[in-house]
């Protein structure tokens, strides 16, 4: 049954490509997080493809961001400071602050203030995402502020594959998100996505030699 959970998971995922979120856990002290979420030859007229990356600067604090290129064929990309002030046995809470730039029009966006969640199921499962105020257009005089959030539900693919020592965790996060800068999409209206996350040892890499 588990296997055909798994296969299934991984069958869905090309139906996903619409972007990237993130949740309420901090990376971990020297571990390094790469979220990866592709539309392929961008079938998916409202999708992105992404890259998510978080480093665990302490056991709360990460630096964490991402890089997006859009159907339209411009890029964005993130850049911030994430801390985790609470944990607990079923729920994780974070906040995080940071910016977001516009490779074409060099427009600024800041994130912040941002409510980021895990909660946390049975046998590894969770569900987790965020919410973010984003205050649009900083670097003009006449700006304006959107409230965006998101939720996915994170399948721990460790307990169904053998992972080399190096990789710490290999999660499948589902979801939907509403992409509140979008004018193509309709305000309040969320977009299924998805993400492959993955979670290094720099430590235990390095320690190897290679």
């Amino acid at each position: 049954m588990k296997q055909y959970l798994l296969i299934l998971s991984l069958a869905v995922v090309p139906l996903f490509p619409s972007g990237g979120y993130d949740h309420g856990t901090s990376t971990g002290k020297g571990l390094l997080e790469l979220d990866f979420t592709w539309n392929p030859f961008n079938i998916f007229e409202q999708g992105q493809s992404y890259i998510v990356f978080g480093y665990g600067l302490t056991e709360k604090m990460d630096v964490h961001g991402y890089y997006s290129v859009h159907t339209e064929g411009f890029h964005t990309y993130y850049a911030g400071l994430f801390f985790q002030f609470l944990r607990s046995e079923k729920v994780d809470l974070a906040t995080a602050a940071g910016m977001r730039i516009n490779g074409e029009n060099k427009n600024s966006d800041l994130f912040f203030p941002q409510l980021l969640y895990t909660i946390k199921l049975k046998d590894g499962y969770s569900m987790g995402g965020s919410v973010v105020n984003i205050m649009r257009d900083v670097n003009r005089s006449v700006g304006s502020m959107l409230l965006a959030m998101d939720i996915a539900l994170f399948i721990p693919l460790s307990r169904y594959l053998s992972l080399p020592d190096t990789i710490k965790d290999l999660k499948l996060g589902v979801g939907l998100f509403n992409p509140v800068t979008n004018s193509m999409v309709d305000p309040g209206k969320f977009l299924p996505t998805y993400s492959i996350d993955v979670k290094f040892d720099i430590g235990k890499y390095s320690s190897d030699g290679h």
